[in-house]
């Protein structure tokens, strides 16, 4: 098994997208997942993943 190493980015969303009735748009956590090893891991473009969420864990089913 191999391990990788993500950073989490903050993303923010432009100010059309959120309500005009908040001053500000909230800072969210971003993931991006892009790199070879996720065809390898089965997960082709257009697929469909579920997303298990647990206590400190993201688990990520093709």
């Amino acid at each position: 098994m191999k391990i990788r190493e993500i950073k989490v980015r903050e993303h923010i969303e432009s100010v059309r997208k959120t309500s005009k009735f908040r001053s500000r748009p909230t800072p969210k956590p971003q993931l991006v997942l892009t790199g070879l090893w996720l065809k390898e891991a089965g997960i082709e473009s257009g697929n469909t993943v579920k997303i298990q969420i647990l206590p400190d864990r993201l688990v990520i089913t093709a």
